[in-house]
């Protein structure tokens, strides 16, 4: 009996969410991100919370945690809406949607231990249940939802192929996708509810094989730890993804650790105390790569200054920080039950990992703003150059943060270079396109285009007329240049065709091309071909300093029926 009234109380929240769905996505083109995010959150967040805690629908303060939820999301959601804009909302939502599904997963577990015994966390081995069953029960709603689709479209398929359209037209249609939806996931949150312990000895006992991939994960921390002194941190920062590795590493540590310590009771421990002495010792080299990884970020921020991405990798390193701090305190501790301290460690990392993941939604931590501040600071300080600075992370990936910094500059007056820091601001204000100019490109002028280009010989002063056709090939984007002043492209005036008439090459890596002279007009002959790899940046110019001549082709072209053939030879 009571099944069937928790079952009858999920479908009811799964229709109201299908409907409410439907109504919002009618909303969804002509509304106000703002205002539409944190009416999503609302939907996406708290049906699926009092479906899971049905058991408590009868008490009062279910709906104060529901409704605290739905003001904290909707908050977080509002100001992350106003602060993205068309350009990066995509991504700017699902990194929202990502944050608030994690906080909400963590959060979960505490409000239903709150609810059954008036503690947040004072039972551990309860919180730990609670958490993974919800993690099950919630993988098992996804994929019997998953599977009544596919028996779905399986039965609109073989109609289809007997000419009937019925069943496709009506279960794609939207009323149907977003009603019958909720109600599948429904029915598989329910279906786990009704089967409780028969699942919970699955899940319980898949956790009991994952945890021995322990041993493994500590062995792999000890060996590169081992191997560190031996080969120097110098091959560990030139690979520029040794953080993220690292990182890993330590997020595998923290995972197969709480799988295989359980909730942490004597009886749960299934390792040998040898083992957990070399368990133990893994986890102790966590403080090392915290501090490798806070070590190597900090350099590139000082190097760099902050961009959002490294706000998020400081985040993990702080939240790696506390576990890897916490573990390896539990490790030291004598006298009590192995890695007793590691629920408080578990509990309070928790919290911050939700309240990190929430202040990023917030002027406090929004990685845009942080990212946008520092470069504005490095601009203003002269420690990058103009013609490095990325003008188009401004425009297109840092939201209204972003659009207000550029809108600065484009205003700009007290910089030495602020005429070229507006001409770029304004550039870059009035791009239609992510890819209108090449990232990092300047707005070319004559001086700009003079000062990437190095004439060989070394007294052929390019073609004035020649730099004019660059210059139109390069505004209209049909044409792309790596150069810069520190690496100029090299430009050989030479006589490729033997009419006594020099040509222009200009050697660009796989941009590099042949221009030729038609009376007072230049033109593209054509690209050229080959290894192109050494005719680009300083490479090029030690090329051409080495010297450069013509060679005729030994093999002829054949043309035939109109049709050019080449012969390439054979190694």
């Amino acid at each position: 009996m009571e099944h069937g009234r928790a079952r009858g109380w999920m479908i009811g929240w799964a229709i109201a969410q299908g409907a409410a769905l439907w109504a919002l996505h009618g909303l969804l083109p002509k509304g106000d991100a703002a205002v539409l995010w944190p009416l999503y959150a609302v939907v996406l967040a708290v049906p699926p919370t009092l479906q899971l805690l049905a058991a408590y629908r009868a008490r009062r303060l279910l709906w104060v945690y529901a409704a605290a939820l739905a003001m904290v999301f909707a908050a977080a959601a509002a100001y992350a809406g106003h602060a993205s804009l068309g350009e990066n909302r995509g991504r700017a939502a699902m990194a929202l949607g990502v944050l608030l599904s994690c906080s909400w997963f963590v959060l979960l577990p505490f409000a239903e231990q709150r609810l059954a015994s008036g503690t947040w966390a004072r039972d551990y081995a309860r919180l730990f249940a609670t958490a993974w069953r919800h993690a099950f029960q919630l993988l098992l709603a996804g994929l019997f939802a998953g599977l009544f689709w596919a028996l779905l479209f399986l039965l609109a398929g073989l109609f289809k192929v007997l000419g009937v359209s019925l069943f496709l037209d009506t279960f794609t249609s939207r009323p149907f996708v977003y009603m019958a939806t909720p109600m599948a996931f429904s029915m598989g949150l329910s279906l786990y509810a009704a089967r409780e312990e028969a699942l919970a000895g699955f899940w319980r006992s898949m956790l009991q094989v994952l945890g021995w991939l322990l041993p493994l994960a500590c062995l792999i921390a000890l060996l590169f730890l081992v191997a560190l002194p031996v080969r120097g941190l110098a091959p560990l920062w030139k690979t520029g993804h040794a953080t993220a590795l690292m990182l890993g590493l330590m997020a595998w540590l923290v995972f197969l650790f709480n799988v295989a310590w359980s909730d942490g009771r004597a009886e749960s421990q299934r390792f040998s105390p040898g083992l957990q002495r070399f368990c133990a010792a893994g986890l102790l080299a966590m403080p090392v790569y915290a501090a490798l990884c806070a070590y190597a970020l900090g350099l590139r921020v000082a190097q760099y200054g902050w961009s959002a991405d490294r706000v998020w990798a400081a985040l993990a390193v702080a939240l790696m920080a506390v576990y890897a701090v916490g573990y390896a305190v539990a490790a030291l501790r004598r006298g009590a039950p192995w890695m007793a301290l590691a629920r408080r460690v578990n509990v309070a990392a928790a919290w911050l990992a939700v309240a990190l993941a929430l202040l990023t939604c917030t002027p406090v931590l929004d990685p845009a703003r942080i990212a946008v501040a520092s470069q504005l600071a490095r601009l203003q300080a002269q420690r990058v150059d103009v013609q490095a600075f990325d003008f188009r992370y401004l425009r297109w990936d840092a939201g209204r943060a972003g659009r207000a910094a550029l809108e600065q500059l484009a205003q700009e007056q007290s910089h030495p270079q602020a005429a070229q820091i507006r001409e770029q601001a304004q550039a870059a204000q009035q791009d239609t396109h992510r890819y209108a100019r090449g990232r990092g490109t300047p707005v070319w002028t004559a001086e700009t285009l003079r000062a990437r280009l190095q004439p060989f010989p070394a007294d052929a002063a390019p073609d004035a007329a020649w730099l004019e056709f660059l210059l139109t090939q390069l505004r209209g984007n049909q044409l792309s240049l790596t150069c810069t002043e520190a690496a100029p492209c090299p430009v050989l005036r030479i006589d490729l065709d033997g009419d006594g008439q020099a040509e222009q090459v200009l050697l660009s890596g796989y941009a590099s091309q042949v221009f030729a002279r038609d009376g007072a007009q230049w033109r593209t002959v054509g690209r050229l071909q080959g290894n192109l790899r050494h005719v680009q940046g300083a490479r090029a110019g030690q090329w051409v300093e080495q010297g450069v001549q013509t060679q005729p082709p030994r093999w002829r072209d054949l043309v035939i029926g109109g049709e050019r053939y080449s012969v390439r030879e054979t190694d």
